[in-house]
């Protein structure tokens, strides 16, 4: 294995350099949604009501695709490809047929709970009862379409097919942007749903096609079936950890703008504003994190199958995995350290000049740039603990990343109510700042401590 790191190294890379500026074009055209919802919509009470139905779409597809299968199969499947093709192949088609069969249901079954619990944050918003039904539908829409969306991206990440994905992605937010424009007249609040179920289904009818060619499968053999296999034994024993750690991380923003949603008007919008420039630094790191997650399985798998084909040589697991980890660690450090104290500097400049053209007013700004600031002082630990969760996962080391989220979904609502004592909608956000630090440390020592034990 040794003798593979260079070449290893190389092609991450390579990749790497491939995929992050175009992968930042599309997390762009995502935030430029946003800059032109708050431009065209501004902080009402309706956008609030919105937002909360966004965040629980959200949650859905982080519970049942993202944060769940999506790195639960890319790791499973790239064990498959390492005993051979044929394997692959019965790896997706019976985790596929599992996944469409259930999915659609649980999707159905959660939303009906968040619009029961929602009742308690919006009795009236002053929509009608349609339109709010609208909503609702909408985006439960979006979530299944977004949740297949992300199982095909699983895929092509396994056999290092990254451009595509990040094309549509990017094409998509213009798709979004020009359909909000086209039917907000007609359509008014319900064309953000429309327009964002319209940019997913765009997806899915371009990588799908991609998917069965480099499986070398046809649409076909993807078919409905309650019949159980080892995969699918596999696949649901490592969703179950995972979608309660998603379950955990997911409720934490649901949970955040519900106790927001008490502060008044325009406290959800303004704490939502200030997260989607918070994805700024997320995302010049989160574009290479598939990248990273399917070479370390890639590397853990060629790892594990070496040593069960050689038995009586010494065991090395996941020493490509720790040398990758830890180079990605430095590169983080000396990159985002002096690109996070300019983004803090010029915070309220960045406000302005996004969000300053439209419906805001100057206070509303003011009051953006500064929870922006509490944010971004537990920004640099929230990074690199997303980088080593990806080195957890390629090792399918998932009770890790379930605690981790525990931990955070215990502390966070109890932080939140005291710290709102003091400092009002602020204190979210410093909820939210300080619980990266504990949170950093345990993920860290465990990733360590599980490399030495082996």
């Amino acid at each position: 294995m040794r003798n593979n790191a260079p070449q290893t190294e190389s092609s991450i890379l390579k990749n790497v350099l491939i995929v992050t500026p175009l992968s930042l074009i599309g997390r762009a055209g995502t935030l430029l949604i946003y800059v032109v919802l708050a431009n065209w919509f501004g902080d009402t009470a309706e956008m609030d009501f919105i937002y909360y139905y966004w965040a629980i779409a959200v949650f859905l597809i982080e519970l049942l695709s993202a944060a769940s299968a999506y790195s639960v199969l890319v790791p499973l499947l790239a064990e498959a490809r390492a005993k051979g093709e044929t394997e692959a192949q019965r790896c997706v088609q019976s985790i596929s047929a599992l996944y469409i069969t259930i999915m659609p249901g649980l999707c159905c079954l959660l939303v009906g709970v968040s619009w029961a619990v929602s009742q308690l944050f919006f009795p009236n918003v002053g929509l009608g009862p349609s339109t709010i039904i609208g909503i609702i539908c909408g985006f439960l829409i979006f979530a299944i379409v977004s949740a297949v969306r992300w199982m095909l991206k699983a895929v092509l990440d396994t056999y290092q097919a990254f451009q595509l994905p990040v094309i549509v992605q990017g094409i998509r937010a213009f798709l979004v942007i020009g359909a909000i424009y086209l039917f907000k007249p007609t359509l008014a609040w319900f064309s953000i749903p429309f327009a964002l179920i319209l940019g997913e289904v765009f997806q899915v009818l371009i990588l799908f096609p991609r998917c069965c060619a480099v499986l070398n499968l046809r649409a076909r053999d993807l078919k409905i079936s309650w019949q159980e296999t080892p995969y699918t034994k596999s696949f649901l024993r490592q969703c179950v950890p995972m979608m309660g750690a998603a379950i955990a991380d997911g409720l934490n923003p649901v949970v955040d703008r519900g106790m927001a949603s008490t502060l008044g008007t325009s406290s959800v919008s303004k704490l939502d504003y200030a997260l989607r420039l918070c994805a700024i630094p997320e995302t010049l790191t989160g574009v290479t994190l598939p990248v990273l997650l399917s070479h370390w399985a890639k590397i853990f798998a060629s790892e594990a199958h070496s040593e069960n084909a050689q038995q009586g040589f010494p065991k090395r697991p996941a020493y490509g995995v720790r040398r990758s980890v830890w180079q990605g660690v430095t590169v983080l450090l000396v990159l985002m350290v002096p690109f996070l104290v300019v983004f803090y500097l010029f915070r309220l400049d960045i406000v302005t000049v996004l969000y300053g053209h439209g419906k805001l007013s100057e206070a509303g700004q003011n009051h953006i740039a500064s929870l922006l600031g509490i944010y971004l002082i537990g920004m640099l630990p929230r990074l690199i603990s997303r980088l080593l969760i990806r080195a957890h996962l390629a090792r399918q080391a998932h009770r890790t990343v379930f605690i981790a989220t525990l931990i955070r979904l215990i502390l966070n609502p109890f932080l939140n109510w005291l710290f709102m004592q003091y400092w009002g909608l602020e204190g979210i956000a410093w909820s939210t700042a300080l619980l990266s630090y504990p949170i950093l440390a345990y993920i860290a020592i465990a990733f360590w401590r599980q490399n030495d034990q082996k």
